[in-house]
């Protein structure tokens, strides 16, 4: 199996997440229209699309150990397509909500297993250079799914884009079985008696340095989807733009994770990780001080909203691969168990920004910049005890 060829797939699996939070954007006033709910009740399919994913992981890192990566992702996949065409069907909140939450239950299943499958294809260097590669690969996600879903809302109406997600999955379930071919050596799958689960992410919890690198991880998602969750909000209520000016917030958002993957791609090999992360959180801290100034001295315009969240999405961009390789490393022999806690905790903590802190400042882009400021000092506070820990050791 060609390197490129996996790294490829592996990011067309790892665009389903945000094709699923960002394709449907566009379409909000037309959903809370068609079904006669507000905007902050529709901002909970969001929630529940977040807290699902989280949640499932728990149970697929264990699956994706026992069975295998490949037999997994074909089975979330399946899965995925048909809690897609019960979105598409909806025609009440309700069976809306279901669809959103067994479309996050199933999508956690392939993103588990693709990202654990590259860290058994790769060797330590080479896995963090592969994950910087693929967010390069599918960073364009965020900013062409709000497009493809603003081009499909104009034209054909909100329940067509569910029916695009659901025709996604299907294809990458076709590429996953006849390309790709299984990773996990023979011989190291894992027990799945609850016990023994319930052990094993009972030691993972008390592991002080993974704990603290999936609580940064997801500090750092939160204050990035942030943003992304309040993007409606943004466009619609404070720069007053329409369905199909979604790219002018999401390109630049994209271009800066581009250019934060690139650098660690480029520089991986003649950087030490630590040093990557220390320039990552230094771009992260310039820009949501940057983003503190603009919203208290500036009109809002699309160039004062998207310039601080460009700069985040590069130190965002550049932290994460390091990260995630040294989450997986704490346990080796359990990567998707380690896989599934890093995105319980990345989706569970964008899940409950979503839910408990946008609904409260999605009304002010100042509020907004705040709590992801906070978000940022909590990260940077959880990875320099991390930091301390090590030096001690």
């Amino acid at each position: 199996m060609h390197s490129f060829l996996f790294i490829s797939v592996a990011a067309l699996i790892g665009i389903l997440a945000p094709f699923s939070i960002d394709t449907y954007l566009p379409s909000f006033p037309a959903i809370e229209a068609s079904l006669d709910i507000s905007r902050e009740l529709l901002t909970q399919s969001l929630s529940i699309y977040l807290l699902s994913f989280a949640i499932a992981t728990l149970i697929w890192g264990p699956l994706s150990d026992r069975f295998g990566r490949q037999p997994i992702i074909l089975v979330s996949l399946t899965g995925y397509f048909l809690a897609s065409v019960l979105c598409a069907l909806a025609n009440d909140f309700q069976h809306l909500l279901l669809g959103r939450a067994l479309q996050g239950i199933m999508a956690a299943g392939s993103l588990i297993a693709s990202r654990a499958m590259v860290r058994d294809y790769f060797d330590s260097i080479e896995a963090q250079r592969a994950m910087a590669l693929m967010m390069m690969l599918f960073s364009a996600a965020p900013a062409v799914a709000p497009i493809i879903g603003g081009y499909l809302e104009v034209n054909f109406g909100w329940r067509s884009v569910f029916v695009f997600l659901a025709l996604y999955g299907l294809l990458l379930f076709c590429l996953v079985g006849l390309k790709v071919s299984e990773t996990q050596l023979k011989g190291t799958t894992h027990s799945l008696h609850p016990k023994i689960v319930a052990q094993s992410y009972w030691l993972s919890l008390k592991h002080p340095t993974f704990l603290k690198i999936v609580l940064a991880q997801g500090c750092l998602m939160g204050g990035f989807f942030l943003y992304v969750a309040g993007s409606t909000s943004i466009l619609y209520d404070h720069l007053h733009l329409g369905e199909q000016d979604f790219g002018q917030f999401f390109v630049p958002m994209v271009s800066g994770i581009l250019l934060g993957s690139w650098v660690v791609h480029r520089f991986s090999h003649t950087l030490p990780a630590g040093k990557l992360l220390q320039i990552a959180f230094g771009v992260s801290v310039f820009a949501v001080s940057l983003n503190l100034f603009l919203q208290t001295s500036a009109t809002p315009n699309i160039f004062s909203v998207m310039l601080p969240i460009a700069l985040y999405a590069i130190g965002f961009s550049m932290a994460n691969p390091s990260l995630s390789i040294s989450g997986l490393d704490c346990f080796p022999e359990k990567r998707g168990l380690a896989s599934a806690m890093q995105s319980l905790f990345q989706m569970g903590i964008s899940g409950l920004v979503t839910a408990l802190v946008l609904p409260f400042v999605h009304h002010s882009l100042f509020q907004m910049a705040f709590a992801q400021a906070l978000l940022l000092a909590l990260a940077l506070l959880l990875c320099r005890q991390t930091n301390t820990e090590e030096s001690e050791q």
